[in-house]
Parts: C-alpha cells; sequence; structure tokens
C-alpha cells in the first residue's frame, strides 16, 4: 500500500565528510566546530566592523561601538578556549580600536596597518592552535577617497593536504560568515600575511554554477568573458573548441553522472535564456531582477514575479527547477565542485611554495622583454613583476600538475588573454606565456602573440586551438617543460595526499 506520496527531490546536497575533529589542522579533515563563536563572528563582530568603518569616515566615537568592542573582549566563547586564544582576540579589538583615529596622511599609518593585520592573523593561529574550524583575514579598503577596515569572518570546512615534493602542504576551505557587503571574486588564494593557502568555496560554488555546469550541454562554448570577441567567427570558433575539450574531460571525471549533468546543463541553458528575457521586461516595468548565480533560484521568486511575467514561463521554470533536482543537480555540483577545488588547490599551494623561497623564483626573460627591470630601485622590487612572475608559476603549475581537468586549467587561463578586458593584467601575462611555452614544446609553431603593446588574439588562437587536441599526458609533459625553460629548474610536482 502507499503510505505517502514522494515529496519533491531535495534541493541540497551534503558531500559525506568525516566528523570533527581536534587534529583536522594536523592530519586533515573537519575542524572542531563552536556554536557561540560562530553566532559571534556572524552577529555582533560583524556590526562591530561596520561601525568602525562609519566612526572612521565621521571622525567619531560612537558609543555603542565602544561598548560592543568591550563587550566582545570579554566573550566568554573565546575565554572558553584558554587564555591564549582570548589575549589573541583582546589584543586584534585593541588594534581595530587603535586604526579608527589614526590619519592616512600621518607617517604611523602604514605600521597600524600592518599591526591590526598582524594581529587578525594572530586570532586565526590560535583558532588553528585549538583544532577550532574558523578563520579571520583583514584588509583596508580604500574607496571614495577614504578607507575602511573589512575583515573576514570564515568557517574552515574542511582541511586538505597536497604533497609539495616531499613536504605535505595544508589547503584550507573557507565557507563565508560575515555579514560584510563586500563580496570576492577569487576562487583561492595565498599570500605571506594569510599563512596557508585558501578556497574561497562560496565564490567555487558560484564558478560551477555559472561557468562549470553550463559548459556540459551538449555543444556548449566555453565562456570567454568578452562577449564581443565571441560574437565573431574567431572567438565563436575558440570558444567552440574551449567548450568541447572541457567538456569531455569533465565529462570522463563524472562518470555515471555524465548523463544528468549534460540534462542539467541543457535546462539550466534553458532556464538562464527565460531569466535574461525576464530582467529586460521587468525592467520595462521599472524594476530589477536579483542576480541569480546559484543552481537554483532564491526561495519565491516565482511567487513574487506572479502576475508581472506570463504564467506559462513562470510555470515552465519552476518545473525546471523541479527536474534539475530530480536529476540530483547539487550532488552533480558538488562532484564539478571537487573537481575545481583541487586544480584551484594546487595552484594556491604552488604560491605558498614560491612565498616561502629564500630567493625569488628566476625572472623569466619572455616576462622581462614585457614587463621590464624587476627592481624599481635596487632592493626595492617592481609589484606588476612579482605578481606576473608569482602567477605564471601557479598557472604553469597548476596544469603541469592537473591529472584529471588539464584542459579546464589550460582554458582558465587562457580566457585571460582572449578577453580584452583583462589585458595587461598578471593573469593575461601568464596566459600568453604559457600557452606560447606549451605550444613549442608540442611542435606548433606560431608567431609572438604580443606586439606593438597587444595581444594578438589571432595569433593566440592559431597557438591555442591545436591544444585542446593534445592528450592530458602530453599537455602536462609540455606545461613542465615550459616550465623549466621559464624559471630554469625542474617543477615541483603537486599532488592530493591520499
Amino acid at each position: 500500500y502507499i503510505d505517502a506520496m514522494p515529496g519533491k527531490a531535495q534541493r541540497a546536497y551534503a558531500r559525506p565528510l568525516p566528523p570533527p575533529a581536534a587534529g583536522a589542522y594536523k592530519d586533515g579533515g573537519v575542524p572542531l566546530r563552536d556554536s557561540a563563536i560562530e553566532k559571534l563572528l556572524v552577529e555582533d563582530f560583524t556590526r562591530l566592523v561596520v561601525e568602525t568603518g562609519q566612526d572612521r569616515a565621521s571622525s567619531f566615537d560612537n558609543p555603542q561601538r565602544k561598548e560592543r568592542t568591550k563587550k566582545l573582549s570579554e566573550s566568554p566563547a573565546f575565554a572558553a578556549h584558554g587564555p591564549a586564544l582570548q589575549q589573541a582576540w583582546r589584543d586584534m579589538l585593541l588594534a581595530l580600536d587603535a586604526w579608527v583615529h589614526e590619519p592616512i596622511s600621518g607617517d604611523k599609518f602604514e605600521s597600524v596597518n600592518r599591526d591590526l593585520r598582524t594581529k587578525i592573523r594572530a586570532v586565526s593561529d590560535q583558532l588553528v592552535a585549538k583544532g577550532i574550524g574558523y578563520y579571520l583575514e583583514g584588509d583596508v579598503l580604500h574607496a571614495g577617497g577614504g578607507v575602511y577596515p573589512v575583515i573576514y569572518a570564515h568557517r574552515v570546512e574542511e582541511v586538505v593536504f597536497v604533497t609539495a615534493g616531499t613536504q605535505a602542504r595544508r589547503v584550507l576551505s573557507l565557507r563565508r560568515l560575515d555579514r560584510l557587503n563586500i563580496v570576492k571574486t577569487l576562487l583561492g588564494m595565498q599570500s605571506a600575511e594569510l599563512g596557508d593557502p585558501v578556497l574561497l568555496l562560496d565564490q567555487i560554488d558560484e564558478h560551477v554554477a555559472t561557468k562549470i555546469i553550463p559548459v556540459l550541454a551538449p555543444d556548449a562554448p566555453f565562456p570567454l568573458v568578452d562577449e564581443e570577441y565571441m560574437a565573431t567567427p574567431e572567438g565563436r570558433e575558440v570558444a567552440m573548441v574551449a567548450g568541447a575539450s572541457v567538456r569531455k574531460e569533465l565529462m570522463a571525471a563524472l562518470g555515471a553522472d555524465a548523463k544528468a549533468a549534460a540534462q542539467v546543463a541543457a535546462l539550466l541553458a534553458e532556464r538562464n535564456a527565460m531569466i535574461e528575457s525576464w530582467r529586460d521586461e521587468l525592467h520595462r516595468q521599472g524594476m530589477r531582477m536579483s542576480r541569480t548565480d546559484d543552481l537554483f533560484l532564491p526561495d519565491g521568486l516565482i511567487d513574487q514575479l506572479a502576475g508581472k511575467l506570463p504564467a506559462s514561463q513562470l510555470e515552465r521554470v519552476d518545473a525546471i527547477e523541479d527536474e534539475i533536482a530530480r536529476l540530483e543537480g547539487p550532488k552533480i555540483a558538488s562532484r564539478c565542485h571537487q573537481l575545481v577545488a583541487a586544480t584551484i588547490r594546487r595552484h594556491e599551494a604552488q604560491h605558498g611554495l614560491d612565498d616561502e623561497r629564500a630567493e625569488p623564483l628566476h625572472y623569466p626573460k619572455s616576462l622581462e622583454v614585457l614587463l621590464g627591470p624587476a627592481e624599481a630601485s635596487p632592493g626595492v622590487p617592481r609589484r606588476s613583476v612579482e605578481r606576473a612572475r608569482h602567477e605564471l608559476s601557479a598557472y604553469t603549475s597548476q596544469l603541469a600538475n592537473d591529472p584529471t581537468t588539464p584542459q579546464f586549467s589550460l582554458w582558465n587561463v587562457a580566457q585571460f588573454a582572449f578577453s580584452e578586458g583583462s589585458w595587461g593584467t598578471p593573469e593575461s601575462y601568464a596566459a600568453v606565456l604559457l600557452i606560447e611555452g606549451t605550444a613549442r614544446h608540442l611542435g606548433i609553431a606560431g608567431e609572438p602573440v604580443i606586439h606593438d603593446r597587444r595581444i594578438d588574439r589571432a595569433r593566440l588562437a592559431k597557438l591555442a586551438l591545436p591544444l585542446a587536441a593534445v592528450a592530458p599526458a602530453r599537455l602536462q609533459e609540455a606545461a613542465r617543460a615550459a616550465w623549466l625553460d621559464l624559471f630554469r629548474e625542474p617543477i615541483v610536482p603537486i599532488v592530493d595526499r591520499l
């Protein structure tokens, strides 16, 4: 007999993870959770950061901010984990308070900034020492002629180790907790100030929903960002060839889920096309539609649009959402997320290796021709050169060390060279030199891609398109050879630690 009709398919998927453990930062896994600390970071601490920015802008000491600082410094949430963590937390709050009225033109401003970032890092270090899964990241935002403190709070969802050469390297997977209205676009980060390389899971989720799953639809192009270029015959060819090569390897990696993934991608394409038409219609009605960068539309959105858009279209989109859920779209998105996270993890691990070098990487002659001297003056490195060299290192290493999705690694960086809006960025130089070097070792002839201070996309396409047909092992081998040419030393193998 039927006890109950089946309900709607689940619209969420939780990848199985081990239970939280105090040793996660040492052995890998999920760090400990603390609901009191998490609540504090989400609510009162976010408010304090906002109030600090407001007080700096107004040159006023809001009593509410002062009281909140005092309350937070005495919080039992941190005190419960011992004096070292509590003191680091208090020191950070004092540094934040001292920062409020330090004039930007004063000779102490930079040292006060550094002190604040150091104190923020100390809190994260103490949380690691206790095995607790939270992480703070500090920055100063310059906007509208003023400066504002930005302290991001994250939950450490997972600690994963890679092996770089013979050494284990820890990479943290972070999920944003704070409610600051600032959105990052990076998928991962690494710097000496941050310590561990990190992955930004919210950004990877969005990247998967808007860039990765759509390319799984039959005959879908790879999104090159530059829509004007993609509308040209050459740009269309590049996007289609890249899409086919990335789709092939992703489908192979998805295995039994590949068929459902293609169906989900096709449904998303249909839904997204309809939503774009909705935006135009709502604009004519004097309304704007919020961003829809997740796998599913925001709860209640379709109900809110009733009467403003054709009912048949709303019903169709609702049916599409149900079908994506039935096809286990969240599980497919999670699997794609893991593929992207794995390759970005190796990229950030390479940044970590480079940051820890006693001597900087060799400055490739091909990069020097484009950017000029490495130093602005004796002993003072040029930031533009450092960034370009580091990105060239990380993207070349990412491709050379990616056993599963090398085509994604290739085209993920290639898009910066094909998109005019990215020209002149460190990533665009990395893309050009990586493609030129890899193609050369595969016997693909071509002319210099950058000439007359511009990227020649026709020359770039002539080198890049044949790479889409190269077998993974050969592509990796060519990238390793390109690394040796660029940096005059063998590349360090980076693999996931099993």
